[in-house]
């Protein structure tokens, strides 16, 4: 495989007839991922708009040793083909593939869409609210239309990548870290297989959510999607949402904004004719955990959160560990109510 960067791209798509020979073309590494490398390529050539060139790296950029296999590109490919089939608009289109160099293009997001991270960090807005109820409505469409798809019979019917991307080094490394919770992170991991399988995105969180003029949501990142438990998708957005509200000492608005979500969620499949593949409350109560369980992993996991040293970490690992382990299920609006109370200076 020919590693690409933004000094060599230019040369791989000439010398791949993608872009004309003499042709000027600008090439930009753009930040965010620990997985791969993603280059925004534009070409002086107005028949042609910008574009994203996303290749796979086996060796993900973390401090802790992390490897998983560069086929995981693909799988990423086999989800947005899905996703872009039930909710057409919400993610970029493939544009080509190549299996040689595990790399594939896509079309280049309007320049005016930000990451919804980046706008909750500067701390979340009214305008927010809308967008968090956007982001679940959308999540839960997701979940309801893939349940039977045929998609999910193929390629992501495979969950090793899972395994290896979120379930090993998120739950397993934080129950070797804290082994009075591995009986409870055990069953949670048991528990995902029970479940009748929908598209899982397995990375569903405000970096990978680009919000647009008048709040148009774009989906981003499905490396680790696969056929399984929705919860998961619900805790893991949760979960992201619950550590900027700590962040904000407990501020109403950030709170608002995790309520929200939920409520998108909630209510998005009210009117859809497809089965829910659960009981949607059972559902929540597993993403309330999943949601304490991404809590710890963004502390103690292979891949931390780059802002822990804004937390009070002990406060968090103690709130996630009394969700994963309450005899009477928390629900996620438990878990954003006592996040908020101990976040703005509640009882520990």
């Amino acid at each position: 495989m020919r590693a690409l960067d933004a000094s060599n791209a230019a040369d791989y798509l000439r010398s791949t007839g993608r872009v004309p020979p003499k042709v000027p073309v600008r090439v930009v590494e753009l930040a965010g991922g620990v997985s791969n490398v993603v280059l925004r390529v534009e070409v002086d050539d107005d028949r042609q708009p910008p574009f994203v060139l996303k290749q796979c790296r086996e060796r993900l950029r973390v401090a802790q040793e992390w490897r998983a296999p560069l086929r995981r590109i693909w799988t990423e490919c086999a989800a947005l083909q899905v996703v872009g089939e039930l909710l057409p608009g919400t993610v970029p289109a493939v544009l080509f593939e190549d299996r040689d160099q595990y790399l594939f293009a896509m079309e280049c997001a309007d320049d005016r869409m930000v990451t919804w991270k980046s706008r909750l960090m500067a701390g979340a807005s009214p305008a927010d609210r809308l967008v968090a109820l956007e982001v679940g409505r959308v999540l839960r469409q997701i979940h309801l239309r893939s349940v039977d798809h045929l998609s999910l019979r193929g390629l992501l019917a495979d969950t090793s990548l899972f395994e290896q991307l979120r379930v090993d080094p998120y739950y397993r490394t934080v129950a070797r870290v804290h082994p009075h919770l591995a009986p409870a992170l055990d069953d949670l991991i048991a528990s995902m297989p029970a479940v009748r399988p929908a598209l899982v995105l397995g990375d569903y969180s405000p970096k990978n959510l680009l919000v647009g003029p008048e709040g148009r949501l774009l989906l981003l990142d499905f490396e680790c999607a696969h056929a399984g438990d929705p919860a998961f998708d619900v805790g893991f957005c949760l979960s992201h949402l619950v550590l900027k509200l700590v962040r904000a000492c407990g501020r109403p608005a950030e709170a608002e904004t995790a309520r929200s979500f939920l409520a998108g969620y909630r209510t998005a499949g009210s009117a859809d004719p497809a089965p829910p593949p659960d009981n949607l409350e059972d559902r929540l109560a597993r993403a309330a955990r999943h949601a304490a369980a991404c809590l710890l992993a963004r502390l103690d996991g292979k891949s931390p959160v780059e802002y822990r040293h804004e937390l009070d970490q002990d406060r968090v690992r103690r709130l996630a560990a009394e969700c994963l382990t309450a005899r009477t299920a928390w629900n996620p609006d438990r878990l954003i109510g006592e996040a908020q109370r101990r976040a703005a200076g509640g009882a520990a």
